[in-house]
């Protein structure tokens, strides 16, 4: 559907500087469990002051890529949040997630020229350098500290 939107040109005034499509990218939380039921959960530890385990939860995130056309999202692509040894670092999983899936976006949108938008979490070298070489532009949220140096 999304496809044949972009080839019927229906959507062209939502365009950034009439040029760039702009591919908003988060991550959130689809199920917690109080169990583990995959192999794929994520593991977050709740600790009491001395540092024991009160509670661990067991969950789900995706990453999420929307397509903003104004007041209105699409969703254009979801990947699963993974971490092979179960504990989960929200900067690092969401990152590699990232990774994938600006391969999905890259391989099924190949000519679109695209602008992600993006937290301050995403504001790092792997994303610079994915959307460099991607030729997508970028707008990310600048939070003190998270950035050593731009160039």
């Amino acid at each position: 559907m999304l496809k044949e939107m972009f080839k019927k040109r229906s959507l062209e005034h939502y365009r950034l500087l009439d040029k760039y499509w702009v591919i908003a990218i988060d991550g959130t939380g689809l199920f917690k469990f109080k169990e583990k039921h995959c192999e794929h959960c994520l593991k977050k530890e709740y600790k009491d002051k001395d540092g024991n385990i009160e509670k661990t939860l067991y969950f789900h995130c995706v990453l999420e890529a929307k397509l903003i056309f104004g007041d209105m999202v699409f969703s254009i692509d979801t990947e699963f949040i993974e971490n092979p040894d179960e504990k989960y670092d929200k900067q690092d999983c969401e990152i590699k997630a990232f990774k994938r899936l600006a391969t999905k976006l890259k391989r099924r949108y190949p000519r679109l020229p695209i602008c992600i938008l993006g937290d301050s979490l995403y504001a790092c070298e792997p994303v610079f350098e994915i959307c460099n070489k991607n030729k997508w532009k970028y707008l990310l949220r600048f939070k003190e500290g998270r950035v050593n140096s731009f160039c």
